[in-house]
C-alpha cells in the first residue's frame, strides 16, 4: 500500500511538474513576443526620431545655404559667391549667382532676408522648398522687399549635401 501510495505521489508530483513546465513554456512565448513586439515599437520610434534628425538636418543646411547667397552687402558680394560652391551644385550656383562679372558692385547695395521657412515638398522625400521675404537696397533708396519661393532638389552623397535644379519663383506684391 505504502508502494502504492508513493506511486501516486510520484504521479501526482510528475503531473505537477509537466503542467508547471507546460505553464512556463507558454509564459516564456508569450514574453518573447512582447519583447520582439517591444524591439519592434522601439525600432519603429528610433526611425521616426532619427528621420526627423535628419530633416531637421537638411534644413538647417537649406536655411544656412541660402542665408549666405542672400543675405549680403556691397563688401561681401563676391565673397558669398566663393561659399555657395559647398552648398549649391554647379549649375545652382551658376543660376544664383546670375549674369555679370566678378567684380565689386560701385554703388552701395544690401540684401537681407526675413520670414525663412524650409518646406518639404509633396513631391518628394528630396524635394524642398524654401520661402523668405527678401529685402534689397540700393544707395539710399528705400528698400524693396519681395517674397521668393524656391523650389529646389536636395542631392545626398555621403552625408553631404547639395541643392540642385533651383526654380526660383517671386510672389507678386499685393496692392491694396
Amino acid at each position: 500500500m505504502s508502494k502504492n501510495t508513493g506511486l501516486i505521489g510520484l504521479s501526482i508530483l510528475l503531473l505537477l511538474s509537466v503542467v508547471s513546465i507546460i505553464g512556463l513554456y507558454s509564459e516564456n512565448s508569450e514574453l518573447k513576443e512582447e519583447i520582439t513586439a517591444l524591439t519592434i515599437e522601439q525600432e519603429s520610434e528610433y526611425q521616426e526620431v532619427q528621420d526627423v534628425s535628419n530633416l531637421e538636418d537638411k534644413a538647417q543646411f537649406i536655411q544656412t545655404a541660402f542665408n549666405n547667397i542672400l543675405n549680403y552687402t556691397t563688401e561681401t558680394y563676391n565673397e558669398r559667391l566663393s561659399k555657395t560652391e559647398n552648398y549649391f551644385t554647379v549649375e545652382s550656383h551658376e543660376l544664383l549667382s546670375g549674369v555679370g562679372n566678378n567684380l565689386e558692385p560701385s554703388i552701395g547695395i544690401q540684401s537681407s532676408t526675413s520670414n525663412e521657412q524650409v518646406y518639404q515638398s509633396l513631391q518628394g522625400d528630396n524635394r524642398f522648398i524654401y520661402v523668405a521675404e527678401i529685402s534689397y537696397q540700393v544707395e539710399d533708396n528705400e528698400p524693396v522687399v519681395i517674397e521668393y519661393l524656391y523650389q529646389f532638389n536636395l542631392l545626398e552623397r555621403n552625408n553631404e549635401y547639395r541643392i540642385d535644379s533651383v526654380e526660383i519663383i517671386p510672389k507678386q506684391p499685393t496692392i491694396y
